[in-house]
């Protein structure tokens, strides 16, 4: 399996605090057979610049592969971060933001009110080529308000992701969204969102076990697949998606 949003780089943010904490991490990751993952620390235009957070993450990520236990780990590695929301973001260029190789960048947003100029941000977004991942979608409160919401943003070539400590129900208060967008196949990727043992450590065979569960074999497959897809850079195979509807007060 693959792991496309964790902060288990070595401190450079409020995940893994240095090289012993992230291959704690990572050895609980590969138990858990993850193979392959995109290292993602946070990043936001307002607090540091482009250049110095490019330089920080390369300097965590050699001190973290110039330890031989990472080393005898094996796992494939990618850089990329998860790029905190602002209407400001059309203004530079994403390239390095983006997992390496690909034209995929992960995007937070408030989990507050729903940001101004969402919409207009990620059109323009996907018209200059790049292809936003929204980052654990269950957290947000508009779009579990209005699931249209987030329909409309993945039908025009955005992808959702859950994370998988949502999924199985431990520390996460949105976990029921999280399979309803799973179920509606408005959310096409499962990650872990790892910051440590303590705060949201690795879950990804619980929630797996969760979605053959609940969703199918058939249905894991696919969500393994979309990771697959996106870690090489290709496209993901989005089905045509029924519109939520609200009947008696629920969304169906």
């Amino acid at each position: 399996m693959i792991d496309l949003h964790c902060h288990i780089l070595p401190g450079i943010d409020d995940g893994a605090k240095n090289v012993e904490d992230s291959l704690t991490l990572l050895r609980e990751e590969k138990r858990q057979h993850i193979s392959s993952i995109v290292f993602t620390p946070h990043f936001n235009f307002e607090r540091i610049s482009l250049d110095e957070f490019v330089q920080a993450r390369k300097r965590s990520f050699e001190l973290l592969g110039s330890s031989p236990e990472f080393q005898q780990l094996e796992i494939s590695a990618k850089l990329g971060a998860e790029v905190y929301f602002s209407v400001k973001l059309n203004e530079y260029d994403l390239d390095p933001l983006c997992f390496e190789g690909t034209k995929y960048i992960l995007i937070e947003l408030s989990t507050g009110t729903r940001p101004y100029g969402l919409t207009h941000t990620m059109t323009d977004l996907l018209n200059r080529g790049y292809i936003p991942i929204l980052a654990h979608v269950e957290r947000y409160p508009y779009f579990a308000d209005n699931p249209v919401e987030l329909y409309n943003l993945v039908m025009k070539g955005c992808i959702a992701q859950v994370n998988a400590g949502a999924i199985i129900g431990k520390n996460e208060p949105s976990g029921g969204m999280a399979m309803k967008y799973l179920k509606w196949e408005i959310a096409q990727l499962i990650s872990s969102d790892a910051h440590s043992m303590q705060k949201r450590p690795p879950r990804f065979a619980e929630a797996v076990s969760v979605i053959r569960k609940k969703l199918g074999d058939d249905y894991a497959e696919w969500v393994n697949k979309n990771s697959g897809d996106v870690f090489k850079g290709r496209y993901v195979d989005v089905p045509v998606l029924k519109k939520p509807k609200k009947i008696l007060g629920k969304w169906i």
